[in-house]
């Protein structure tokens, strides 16, 4: 399906392929690794075409189509909505729409049923029709919107503009757009960095699907693990392919190392052996023959290159923290919410719940969660610069350290790295360590003289974590601490964080980070926090049994309550007919009534979750009548449809129609069955 042979390509003077071979079948996932700087993103620019090698040649086999997700957002119109965007992926499809469109407008005009022209638009309308069968042009949309909302996008915001969105969702949309287009050839540069854990997961399932080759490339160690099959390991300018997945290419690539270092060994122990042998008899006319035959030897030897070694093993240690008191964290009816984003909308709530939140000292607390859910709103919220309603106390001698991304925007632009770093260091036992941290986060050598301004974004953020790691403090709040680290950096913070004395609170999408180092995870969504007492593998467990739990429980209500089975009533009726054998037909007025209160707050335990029911129905549909009603003020005046925003308010009141119908449909269903359980349960009690 693709083949590259005999790739060379410069960089100015530097030569970053010579010779490369790489070859792609369908089915095949390709994790494309390597140390930064090796050429990974350039790599896939030259097999999509974009850029061209000095030497050697990029093949597909026939009509073989590429796709490939860079880096950035491309330049692309903000106007259009998500959806839109996204459906451009059926080029062909939406371009049959328009001919067909064009041949029943001309079929209309046509009054000659016989012509020539009128049967050669017949023919071309079957010969369409056809093609935009095979192409299922007619489920189009369905198709952009399941890939959309598996991508994290409601059904509401497949409507909006892409103006709306940040440049993370924007690369969500163009992800979205190249799986629906679906190529031979899939190549992805870091899929997940805008991903949450659900789109993650939901793209992990969709490629293990995916009928042609994929080759990516990402720093996401528990992605590749899970979804790919063939690791090519970008080095020396050339790819080395191992089978498997990234945990069986680190077993491979040791073993390899192991037995290369023994050959490179033994050799070179015969070679200084066979030296020694040469210089001590040279001169001896004896050995002259035997001397000659080892100079041969060694001008014939085949030499076993030195292994190549690994970047330098680093690792650093947060300064040791002060101890703080046994709880470091405490907030009381927590609730947030945001103001409407625009006019005409409501408010955005983040947290309606009103609960309790309790941190102890030395838990280490990942927060996960879908995007727009709350996470960093709640990290900031923490640090206390994030207002909130509700309470936020911290314990005894706690220090708290926080990072975000936007702390690489404040960062002094005419400074150094190095000198950023330094002025940030609060001891010379701190100060000591700069260079090592600074390498950990791949600013090596003369990396830490560059002034700040001349940094990439990426740059800027490593550069802002490693300042946060600076400060002695015993609780860290960490927001997505790993976008712009390699697979060796992660490590070394995994690492690092494991041995930390103090809290952590981390934020992140990344599972092999997470599992590296938490001991409990809080899932942010439906306005709450969701705690799990144990690490990502326990939350992966408990979170999938209590969904298969819920679905079994969700299909045993739609059965109703069984009128004999009834455990209430199965309780309950014996306890009847022996009270009235004892009573002889005229039992004490008190006693009777004692027990009708009793059967009626029974007959109230079973009738309780469908009122409940019923009553947030009816709230749904009241809420959304009401909403109608102040829309239909706007739409009833001439002078609103000049405004920019009448096309999505005439959207919207057509959305609270159909919502309000299904509200009201599903309400009276639930009055009817609730209406039925309670004769039938008060026939039971004999009421």
């Amino acid at each position: 399906m693709l083949h590259l042979a005999g790739i060379t390509y410069f960089i100015g003077d530097r030569c970053l392929f010579s010779g490369l071979n790489l070859q792609a079948n369908k089915g095949d996932r390709i994790g494309l690794i390597g140390p930064n700087g090796a050429g990974k993103t350039t790599l896939l620019r030259l097999i999509s075409g974009k850029i061209q090698p000095e030497e050697g040649s990029v093949t597909f086999e026939s009509n073989a189509s590429v796709g490939y997700l860079e880096q950035e957002v491309l330049e692309i119109s903000l106007d259009r909505t998500v959806l839109e965007v996204a459906l451009t992926a059926f080029q062909e499809a939406s371009d049959i729409e328009r001919k067909l469109e064009a041949i029943y407008a001309a079929l209309e005009q046509t009054t000659d049923y016989e012509s020539d022209a009128y049967m050669k638009l017949l023919e071309d309308m079957q010969r369409l029709q056809d093609r935009y069968a095979v192409l299922e042009g007619d489920s189009k949309e369905a198709r952009a919107g399941a890939v959309l909302e598996g991508l994290g996008f409601t059904t509401e915001q497949l409507h909006q503009p892409l103006s709306r969105f940040s440049g993370g969702w924007r690369m969500r949309v163009l992800l979205g757009k190249l799986l629906l287009e679906h190529p031979d050839v899939l190549l992805l540069d870091e899929p997940t960095n805008h991903l949450d854990i659900d789109s993650i997961a939901w793209l992990e399932q969709y490629l293990q699907n995916y009928d042609g080759a994929v080759i990516l490339v990402s720093h996401d160690r528990y992605f590749m693990d899970r979804m790919i099959n063939q690791i090519a390991d970008l080095r020396s300018r050339r790819v080395y392919m191992y089978p498997g997945n990234y945990e069986r290419y680190v077993e491979l690539r040791a073993e390899q190392m192991d037995l290369q270092a023994r050959a490179y060994d033994s050799q070179q122990k015969q070679i200084a052996d066979t030296e020694r042998f040469i210089e001590r008899f040279r001169a001896k006319a004896t050995k002259a023959r035997q001397v000659q035959s080892r100079v041969k030897s060694l001008e014939k030897m085949e030499l076993v290159d030195a292994p190549e070694a690994d970047a330098a093993e680093v690792s650093f240690r947060f300064p040791e923290p002060p101890r703080s008191g046994r709880v470091v964290l405490t907030m009381e009816n927590l609730r947030k919410t945001y103001p409407a984003p625009a006019p005409g909308e409501s408010p955005v709530t983040v947290f309606t719940s009103g609960q309790a939140l309790h941190i102890e000292a030395g838990e280490k607390i990942a927060l996960i969660g879908a995007n727009g859910t709350g996470k960093s709103t709640l990290a900031r919220i923490m640090d206390g610069i994030e207002p909130f309603e509700g309470s936020r106390k911290l314990g005894h001698n706690v220090i708290l350290s926080y990072f975000a991304q936007h702390l690489a925007d404040v960062l002094s632009s005419d400074r150094s790295v190095l000198e950023v770093m330094e002025e940030a260091a609060p001891t010379s036992e701190a100060r000591s360590g700069i260079r090592n941290l600074l390498g950990c986060f791949l600013f090596r050598g003369d990396d830490v003289f560059k002034p700040i301004r001349v940094l990439s974004g990426g740059e800027r953020s490593r550069v802002a974590l490693a300042r946060t790691l600076l400060t002695p403090a015993n609780v860290l709040v960490l927001d997505e601490p790993t976008n712009h680290l390699d697979l060796a950096s992660k490590n070394v913070l995994v690492q690092a964080l494991r041995d930390f004395k103090g809290t952590l609170i981390v934020v992140s999408h990344d599972r092999h980070f997470l599992q590296g180092f938490a001991t409990k995870i809080w899932r942010v969504g439906s306005g709450k926090v969701t705690e799990y007492d144990g690490g990502y593998d326990y939350y992966e467990w408990k979170s999938t049994r209590d969904h298969e739990q819920a679905t079994v429980q969700a299909t045993s209500a739609k059965s109703g309550i069984a009128g004999s089975a009834n455990p209430v009533a199965a309780q309950q009726k014996p306890q009847s007919d022996a009270t009235d054998a004892s009573s002889a037909g005229s039992p004490n007025l008190k006693e009777k009534r004692k027990l009708d209160a009793k059967k009626r707050t029974e007959i109230q335990k079973v009738l309780k979750p469908l009122q409940n029911k019923a009553a947030k129905l009816e709230r749904e549909v009241s809420g959304r009548e009401e909403e109608k009603s102040m829309l239909e003020v706007r739409l009833a005046d001439p002078e609103f449809y000049a405004g920019p925003d009448a096309a999505e308010v005439i959207k919207r009141h057509g959305r609270l129609q159909q919502e309000i119908e299904t509200f009201t449909m599903e309400w009276m269903e639930t009055l009817e069955e609730l209406e039925k359980q309670e004769q039938q349960l008060q026939q039971e009690y004999e009421i």
